[in-house]
């Protein structure tokens, strides 16, 4: 593209009319596709704000969208991606987690991540990305999921790519723990092509964390030779290339390397020796990804080969000696899945679509553990073919009562050490109003627990510090860590209502309601805190001498009888472009509106030229105001890729409102209920309230985000219902605020026209934990039981990291 183009198509949208740009034609289903970008023009940082403000006609729905009636609760555009400051599309994801966490899913809320409306062959394709290389983001609720052949129990978010980019980007960051004693330094790199019908990306990393020891805290009984944060090297480097094949089939192909060597102090043995545990683990992983469309159907084929091994060595102290445990695993995963979705048949309403999925897993698991002279080992393996099927039936298109829609799902799995498992859910869609969408969903499902859960090689780790509830007493324990063969399947049936609201027309402003209702059967956790309800039911997972101090406690996965959990989580998300300044001439005076008519019919005349001609293919650098003759224009939307030189506010605030989280461990065995002082965990019970916020600023390339959480307090009382005890523990409520603040220099024209390197740059200063906030655990008295010491919950503490970020075009 050539230079004279990119401030004329910068203008803000709302100052230039649809009409007023030539219509691109519609993409075709494979140009939608990840493979199917558009030639490049010459790669440049001002491209960046190209393709946000072009507006294309004769399209129905965006490049890239989902399938499905379905519509996004929020849309991110590339200037509101690029105001978050991310370094790559993980980091964009965890500080979207206000938008993109769920409550009613087995996979701690992570989502089902899509890629321009596809499938991609695993998260590690797309991972390292740069946020500049993202057109758009939609983020949308777990229902569409089941469109993809997924269960509907994650959010799901859409990410689609610029048509064209080339840059490589390189970061290095520091960070610093303010109380001192613990440095963590990072290098990366990545090249990121698109282009050319093809994406091809390479990405390396480098990782150092230094060790945190216990005397550099601030605590009692501290232990010169145990760590509070463990010393750890790691790396890894991975590609991707995908292109399109057969004329109409995205094909992609990723790979992997990635490993860790970690060493742990444990504490010092009775002649004083230091106990150490050194563990490496590494990571291989080959996957692939093939869509395409067939007729009125979408089609993908996904998959692939992923081997883990890990070795790990622990000191242990026999009185007479200290010997050297050793725990290894290895285990080893071939999976593919072929997914089929598209309509059946033409009705009033819309089109009856349909879901299929089939796959196939092959899972092994060797683990073995050596403790002393005694050597056991597991081989385990798990065989699964699973089919899955959704339909949707539209009721309405634009009824009496608006639009509305139904969809029924099923799925089998078929597992070699397990059986059949099934799952079935309905639930509709129905939107009343244009700004107001009700979505309901149940789900009925069987859930066979993980081979790591129950093949995992045991670990055995002394002088553990471990509140014990029964005694009132922080001990030394030894603590049993590892698989347990003898897990069941759990049965669950989850609830959903959801409401997406747009109250205020021509605002960006969407309200969100969930409300979730789950019991489950036979729910798999791990080993519950040490309380008398537990030991109870679990007399053998317990060692006590014979003063009646515990000594071991076996941590290992459980079956419990029962649980239930019903929540409302609730929030918003709001963003506003602010005024850009107007556009202005060469000599720095704003233009007339004759003057800005006369420059876009120069831009058309020329954009048509250039198209036909094939300059757009020439390599001429888009050079900014030096293109120009006399400078150029100024003030067409400016470059750069922090937002343009317009400013940006957002802001998304989500609180959850637990009503309900019980347990029952056994038939017989007082309820647990977590929010009102039982406990299956260290840190407590579970929080009845939590407020999670994210916030932005940024204009002219300077950004302020802070975001953070807010935890209620809780309780583990030694005899839930009864009476107080001196045993009682009280947990304060929590907050927690991470500030960043980052600057894009390219934005700064002086700084560029002084040194050229920092065109492209970004330089971050970020500090976690703001306030050095630590949650606080008391007893009856008052005191700090010494397990519970703050520095013991979180050894960091606050954290200062500064980053400096290049892309070179």
């Amino acid at each position: 593209m050539p230079a004279w183009l990119l401030p004329l198509v910068t203008l803000a949208p709302a100052a230039v009319p649809a009409a007023a740009v030539p219509a691109a034609p519609v993409p075709s289903p494979a140009q939608q596709a990840p493979a199917g970008q558009e030639a490049p023009p010459p790669d440049a940082e001002e491209e960046l704000e190209l393709e946000d403000d072009i507006v294309v006609t004769g399209n129905r729905t965006p490049r890239g969208s989902v399938i499905g009636d379905i519509k996004p609760e929020v849309v991110l555009s590339g200037r509101d991606i690029r105001a978050y400051g991310a370094s790559d599309i993980g980091e964009l994801l965890e500080e979207l987690s206000p938008l993109i966490g769920s409550i009613q899913g087995r996979e701690s809320g992570s989502p089902v991540v899509l890629l321009s409306g596809r499938r991609i062959s695993s998260f590690r394709e797309i991972r390292d990305l740069p946020p500049e290389a993202i057109q758009r983001v939609d983020i949308l609720p777990e229902e569409v999921a089941l469109k993809y052949g997924y269960r509907a129990d994650q959010k799901v978010v859409n990410i689609v790519l610029r048509r064209r980019f080339n840059a490589v980007t390189a970061e290095v960051e520091t960070n610093l723990a303010t109380d001192g004693g613990r440095q963590v330094h990072e290098a990366d790199l990545n090249y990121l092509r698109l282009g050319n019908g093809s994406r091809f990306s390479v990405d390396g990393e480098y990782t150092r964390s230094n060790p945190l020891f216990e005397t550099e805290r601030e605590l009692a009984n501290a232990d010169p030779n145990r760590t509070l944060l463990a010393a750890s090297d790691a790396a890894k480097l991975n590609a991707t290339y995908n292109r399109t094949i057969l004329g109409n089939v995205s094909a992609t192909l990723s790979g992997e390397l990635e490993g860790a060597n970690t060493l742990a102090g444990l504490g010092s043995a009775s002649d004083g020796q230091p106990l150490r545990r050194d563990a490496r683990t590494r990571t291989g992983s080959l996957n692939y990804a093939l869509n395409g469309d067939l007729a009125r159907w979408r089609w993908s084929l996904d998959g692939g080969y992923t081997r883990d091994w890990s070795t790990t060595r622990t000191d242990r102290d026999y009185g007479t000696a200290v010997r050297r445990d050793r725990a290894s695993s290895v285990t080893e995963l071939f999976q593919s899945e072929a997914t089929l979705s598209g309509s059946i048949v033409d009705l009033p309403a819309g089109a009856l679509t349909a879901t299929l999925k089939t796959g196939v897993s092959l899972r092994d698991l060797h683990s073995e553990s050596r403790r002393a002279d005694l050597l056991s080992s597991t081989d385990l393996s798990r065989d699964q073919a699973n089919g899955q099927a959704n339909v949707d039936l539209p009721v309405f298109r634009d009824g009496p009562i608006g639009a509305l829609s139904f969809n029924v799902n099923g799925a089998v799995d078929q597992l070699s050490d397990f059986g059949t498992l099934g799952a079935v859910g309905y639930g509709f869609n129905w939107r009343p109003a244009e700004a107001i969408r009700l979505i309901g969903s149940v789900t009925h499902e069987e859930g066979a627990p993980t081979i790591q859960q129950l093949g995992n090689p045991t670990i055995v780790t002394p002088n553990v510090r471990v509140f014990d509830l029964t005694t009132g007493q922080t001990v030394d324990a030894t603590t049993v860590e590892g698989g347990n063969p003898s897990l069941l399947a759990d049965r669950r049936r989850v609830l959903k209502l959801g409401l997406t609201a747009k109250p205020i027309s021509g605002t960006d402003l969407t309200l969100l309601v969930n409300y979730t209702d789950s019991r489950i059967d036979n729910p798999i956790a791990s080993f519950p805190t040490a309380t008398p309800e537990s030991e109870a039911a679990f007399p053998d997972r317990f060692d006590r001498d014979a003063a009646g101090t515990l000594i071991r406690i076996d941590n290992r996965p459980v079956n419990f009888d029962s649980s239930r959990q019903r929540q409302i989580r609730w929030g918003l998300n709001w963003s506003e472009e602010l005024e850009a300044p107007p556009p202005t001439g060469p000599d720095g005076q704003p233009l007339t509106p004759e003057q800005i008519e006369e420059r876009r019919s120069e831009f058309r005349e020329r954009f048509r030229q250039e198209r036909g001609s094939g300059t757009s293919e020439s390599g001429v650098r888009i050079g900014g105001p030096r293109a120009f003759p006399g400078g150029g224009p100024r003030g067409f939307g400016g470059g750069g890729f922090g937002g343009g030189r317009a400013g940006r506010v957002q802001l998304s605030a989500f609180h959850t409102w637990r009503l309900e989280d019980t347990i029952t461990i056994r038939p017989g065995v007082p309820e647990l209920d977590l929010l009102n002082g039982s406990a299956v965990g260290a840190r407590g019970g579970q929080p009845r309230h939590e407020i999670q916020f994210n916030a932005g600023y940024n204009r002219s390339g300077i950004g302020i985000r802070l975001n953070g959480t807010w935890e209620s307090g809780t309780t583990i009382l030694a005899n839930p219902g009864g009476a107080s005890s001196p045993e009682d523990l009280a947990f304060g409520s929590l907050f927690t605020a991470n500030l960043r603040i980052f600057a894009d220099l390219s934005q700064q024209r002086s700084l560029v026209q002084k040194a050229p390197f920092f065109r492209g740059s970004r330089l971050t200063l970020a500090i976690n934990n703001v306030f050095n906030q630590r949650l606080d655990v008391r007893d009856a008295t008052g005191a700090v039981p010494i397990g519970y010491q703050p520095a013991l919950l979180d050894p960091l503490g606050r954290s200062v990291k500064v980053s400096f970020r290049k892309l070179f075009f």
